[in-house]
């Protein structure tokens, strides 16, 4: 029998047992320590547009007898012009816990209705990098949702590519007389960008520590890749990869060695997605971000 519960402290171990054995089937050692879960269930920092608008949250847990088997994170939100809004920012359950899964949807859709929505969202936002949704290695999850009534939204797909950083080739010269690279502060890290006659080409953003300072010791090593682009008249000229590798040498320089990065389906089939591979990366997620459910 599940016995539905507001999430205390005595939760936190099993709540960390449940969130970190999702993580490490999305990213090999991926994982979150105790104080920074039990610190992201109040407020989360990282989200500076949205989060200042939360003005309730609530984690709601599912437990056979002792057992945590499965839990979301609900919040509501009003913005400056009064207009609320409200999700299920992340929903988890052991696979073998399908019943407790299903209570804990149940009650997190009565906590939504009660605060006057009909229309519930549902868009896995855990406080990591990059993965965004419930990805193809979690079928459990999605199953429960659809079982639940939970429909996946068009055009909300999306890859997470990932791979070593050691094995790629060096900068070399650049692939067209005049190119030079320039070095500056992106909207996402450290930027670097092609620039031919004073135009910008081509551009890379990375960052180089994903462990926030050193809160998430996990993901030391790990870099994100972030706007890789080149201008459309500029590709399949070596331009791409020669800005991605001087991105590549810094990140080395920071020691990192490995990375991920989000790409969307339309710039996967338009060739992106033969480029990364070139560059010894593969798909590590397929993920559907949005799931809508109406009353």
């Amino acid at each position: 029998m599940v016995r539905i519960e507001t999430y205390n402290e005595c939760h936190l171990e099993q709540l960390q047992s449940l969130m970190n054995s999702h993580l490490d089937v999305l990213v090999p050692g991926w994982a979150l320590p105790l104080e920074y879960i039990s610190s992201r269930l109040e407020r989360n920092p990282a989200e500076y547009v949205t989060d200042p608008w939360v003005v309730e949250r609530s984690t709601i847990m599912g437990l056979v007898k002792d057992r945590v088997c499965a839990t979301a994170h609900v919040l509501r939100s009003v913005d400056e012009q009064g207009k609320g809004s409200a999700e299920i920012c992340w929903f988890l359950a052991w696979p073998e816990k399908k019943e407790a899964g299903s209570e804990v949807l149940a009650a997190a859709g009565e906590l939504l209705r009660s605060w006057g929505f009909d229309e519930q969202r549902f868009g896995l936002s855990l406080p990591i990098p990059v993965c965004v949704g419930v990805p193809d290695v979690w079928p459990h999850i999605a199953e429960l949702l659809q079982a639940s009534g939970y429909f996946p939204q068009e055009g909300s797909k999306e890859a997470v590519y990932g791979g070593w950083l050691v094995d790629t080739a060096p900068v070399g010269d650049p692939p067209i007389d005049g190119l030079e690279i320039r070095r500056s502060m992106g909207r996402f890290g450290t930027q670097f960008s092609a620039v031919l006659d004073g135009q910008v080409i081509s551009n890379c953003a990375c960052i180089a520590d994903l462990t926030q300072g050193g809160r998430l010791p996990a993901f030391s090593g790990w870099a994100e890749l972030s706007e890789i682009e080149t201008e459309g008249e500029w590709r399949n000229k070596g331009i791409g990869s020669w800005v991605l590798r001087h991105a590549i040498n810094w990140l080395r320089l920071a020691g990192c060695d490995r990375c991920v990065f989000a790409v969307s389906p339309d710039d996967e089939e338009a060739g992106a997605g033969r480029f990364y591979r070139r560059m010894g990366w593969e798909p590590l997620i397929r993920e559907q971000k949005e799931w809508i459910r109406t009353e």
